[in-house]
């Protein structure tokens, strides 16, 4: 089931792994933590993104920068390619001095299409909803946002027993494409990690439990900056020097 809240807010950090860093860290998350509904049956499910920018890339390009405020939009979608889905989720995240907060709103994809092409606010039952809507078509309107980078990947994710604020996931085989942004598409498009490398986000209300941290000490795995946007687009750039030389 697909989780309906619409505010979320917390810390999150990354880490880049090993094949080996990972496997021995998922012996200590097994113990103490329980996977998320959607891993059924133990296994990754497949998560579907669009990110808006500007035409001159403004949002990633500050976000680049590490300022105290930051934010970005994109859509979401859950599920494989064929499986027929209609929902996808508008999202938008911010970083502020740290604090992570992303407000979503679920649309059809009907309704996605109107809105982005059309500024078209679709109705909704609760003023909640409603505010999200509009908030988030402020944000398209003021940017002039277009599509920028097409990014799919396999997600592994767990909750802490004790704490469900606590919530870590893995990420498998990132790829990312810039002129296809169909969501049904099979086009995988570029590896944005080496192939034996694990993204592990970590997304906590306040501090990591204790034999987490302790994990992470000794199997040697430290705290990495990594957005994996601010990555392509920084792949992207590479690929456009390298022609230009």
């Amino acid at each position: 089931m697909i989780d309906s809240k619409s505010v979320f807010q917390r810390y999150e950090k990354k880490f880049i792994l090993t094949r080996e860093q990972y496997e021995n860290i998922l012996i200590s998350i097994k113990r103490n933590m329980k996977y998320d509904p959607f891993c059924k049956d133990g296994k990754t499910y497949h998560l579907r993104n669009v990110y808006f920018d500007t035409p001159d890339h403004q949002l990633i390009s500050l976000s680049l920068l590490r300022p105290d405020f930051k934010e970005k939009l994109r859509i979401r979608k859950y599920g494989v390619q064929g499986d027929h889905t209609n929902i996808v989720f508008l999202e938008v995240k911010r970083k502020i001095k740290g604090v992570v907060t992303k407000r979503r709103a679920s649309l059809s994809l009907d309704e996605i299409e109107q809105f982005m092409n059309q500024g078209l606010i679709p109705e909704r039952q609760t003023f909640h909803d409603q505010q999200i809507l509009k908030e988030l078509k402020y944000m398209t309107q003021i940017y002039q946002l277009r599509k920028a980078v097409f990014i799919e990947y396999d997600r592994l994710a767990f909750f802490d027993k004790k704490d469900p604020e606590f919530r870590v996931t893995f990420d498998h085989q990132i790829h990312t494409r810039y002129d296809n942004f169909d969501f049904e598409s099979k086009v995988k498009g570029t590896l944005l990690l080496a192939q034996d490398m694990v993204l592990m986000e970590v997304k906590v209300g306040e501090a990591m439990p204790l034999w987490f941290a302790k994990t992470l000490a000794r199997l040697k795995i430290y705290l990495n900056t990594f957005s994996k946007y601010g990555k392509a687009y920084e792949q992207s750039l590479a690929k456009e020097i390298g022609n230009d030389v």
